[in-house]
């Protein structure tokens, strides 16, 4: 991972800085995401919100460059009773950081934490069948498919991607 970026959990003062970098991630992979760029709308108030939701409920972890927010891990437990022993973890990062280990970093981070919470025992994603690299690193660090759901992403009229669920035991 590149020496530059700092791995952190978030706080109510990156909001902002969180609305920036979500903005840009869903500009960059329309094809890659379930919200298009037209149907984000968060206000700043809404994002804190969300943000000190994971205080209770899971982890929110940004990284850092030059103190711009360039990549984000959320993971929320369920808040369910039955369901209350896993949650379920999304990612992004802005292309011009790709391929340098951040979400290498952030995987690490939330597993290593993962463990530490007696209440975390599985964690799962859902991907994009065509989001091949987050495929590759997931598959990385021992995520396995456990379901998909054919063609349940229409991206624009005849051309679809299948839903990938992925998890593993921690």
């Amino acid at each position: 991972m590149s020496n530059r970026c700092t791995i952190r959990k978030a706080t109510e003062a990156d909001a902002e800085q969180i609305l920036i970098h979500t903005k840009k991630v869903i500009k960059s992979y329309p094809d890659f995401l379930a919200t298009s760029p037209e149907e984000f709308k968060t206000t700043l108030e809404e994002e804190k919100e969300w943000i000190a939701s994971h205080e209770q409920h899971g982890l929110l972890l940004v990284a850092e460059v030059q103190e711009k927010v360039i990549g984000l891990l959320n993971f929320q437990l369920s808040t369910r009773k039955k369901f209350s022993h896993q949650g379920m973890f999304g990612m992004s990062i802005q292309e011009p950081y790709t391929e340098q280990g951040i979400g290498s970093s952030l995987l690490q981070h939330l597993l290593e934490w993962a463990k530490k919470d007696e209440r975390v025992e599985k964690i799962s994603l859902e991907v994009f069948s065509n989001n091949k690299r987050a495929l590759h690193l997931y598959e990385k660090f021992g995520f396995k498919e456990e379901g998909r759901r054919k063609k349940n992403a229409k991206l624009r009229p005849g051309h679809y991607v299948d839903d990938i669920y992925m998890s593993q035991f921690v």
